[in-house]
């Protein structure tokens, strides 16, 4: 998925709220920007750490540049998630994720099927099968670890998606590794010990976990291949 809009290389100078931080851009001015919310992976955005920003044509917002891509030097990842819909999507048309090939129809999920934490039907003539798509920004050892902290979002989820299985659904939570330097999947136990005991119960009663990499320059993102979760 190529992106539509260029991005300008900055700085983290401060970060002082949960979505707003200031930023130096490369020709030395400090302004505000919008960034994603980093509480699954709260040292994400160190001082000094490198930034990909975009500029906002919403002349109805009052923050002008908005995070893409953060590279606190351990390499680029990219942290906007409201690409990954379509790079989902993208991956689906290209047939490059194994894990669902066997379905010939898509569709998003919508405000009128009352699930708002899941993201994707996929359906065939013999199954329906539910995605919630979810980033991986951690990584150790060359590995994208998970989980560091399951939220009430993701407690929300859940019971959506024992809601779907209930019906007959299979259910999915695809963990997007949002960047091109991890060669496998982590599930850790000593991170924190009680979201990885929930992500494993949910495992236990039929939720599928799995894992896809990415290739991330700044022309573009896209999926390019399944990574094996392994279990430490």
């Amino acid at each position: 998925m190529e992106f539509k809009e260029e991005f300008l290389k900055a700085k983290v100078v401060d970060r002082y709220q949960r979505l707003i931080m200031d930023i130096k851009l490369d020709d030395g001015v400090i302004t505000h920007a919008f960034c994603s919310d980093d509480n699954v992976f709260p040292n994400l955005y160190t001082k000094g750490a490198d930034l990909w920003v975009s500029r906002v044509n919403d002349h109805t917002r009052r923050l002008r540049y908005e995070v893409q891509a953060v590279n606190k030097g351990d390499g680029w990842v990219m942290v906007n998630q409201r690409y990954f819909p379509k790079l989902f999507a993208e991956a689906l048309r290209n047939r490059i994720m194994p894990d669902f090939v066997q379905y010939t129809k898509v569709r998003r999920v919508t405000l009128a099927d009352n699930l708002p934490h899941l993201d994707f039907e996929l359906s065939n003539l013999e199954e329906k099968c539910f995605v919630s798509l979810r980033p991986i920004y951690n990584k150790q050892d060359g590995k994208a670890v998970f989980p560091t902290k399951v939220n009430l979002l993701d407690v929300e989820m859940f019971e959506e998606m024992k809601k779907v299985r209930a019906l007959g659904a299979r259910t999915v939570v695809v963990l997007i590794v949002p960047r091109f330097d991890c060669v496998e999947t982590l599930f850790s136990w000593t991170i924190d010990p009680v979201s990885a005991g929930r992500i494993y119960d949910e495992a236990k009663n039929g939720l599928e976990f799995v894992s896809y990499g990415c290739n991330l320059d700044k022309k573009g993102i896209n999926i390019t291949n399944k990574l094996d979760i392994c279990m430490k």
